[in-house]
């Protein structure tokens, strides 16, 4: 039980992470439209309910949430690897993260 519950915890925050616009576009090349973001953001929240529940049965109710959050946290790792990882090199900037520019001295 413990595996099935860490492979819905990995399906649900790969859906989770996909229904951002950021991380959609960086996986698929394109923008998600409305309808896609709410079916993904609601399929990643019902796989990782299901991971908790699936921990509840496996362990019991008292161990199984603390298993559940545990399974969570080892769940949520390898999206977040992948994301970061295999979008950094093609990874764009968003508009409003440009750096400064520092103020030229007006003397030299």
């Amino acid at each position: 039980m413990t595996g099935l519950a860490w492979l819905l915890a990995v399906a649900g925050f790969l859906g989770l992470a996909v229904s951002m616009d950021r991380h959609h576009r960086d996986v698929f090349g394109v923008l998600p439209t409305s309808s896609r973001r709410l079916g993904l953001r609601a399929a990643g929240w019902v796989a990782v309910l299901a991971s908790v529940i699936c921990s509840i049965a496996g362990w019991g109710l008292v161990y199984g949430v603390i298993a559940g959050l545990g399974v969570l946290a080892a769940g949520a790792a390898p999206p977040l690897l992948w994301l970061s990882y295999r979008t950094a090199p093609r990874a764009r900037p968003s508009p409003g993260a440009l750096p400064a520019r520092a103020p030229r001295d007006s003397d030299s």
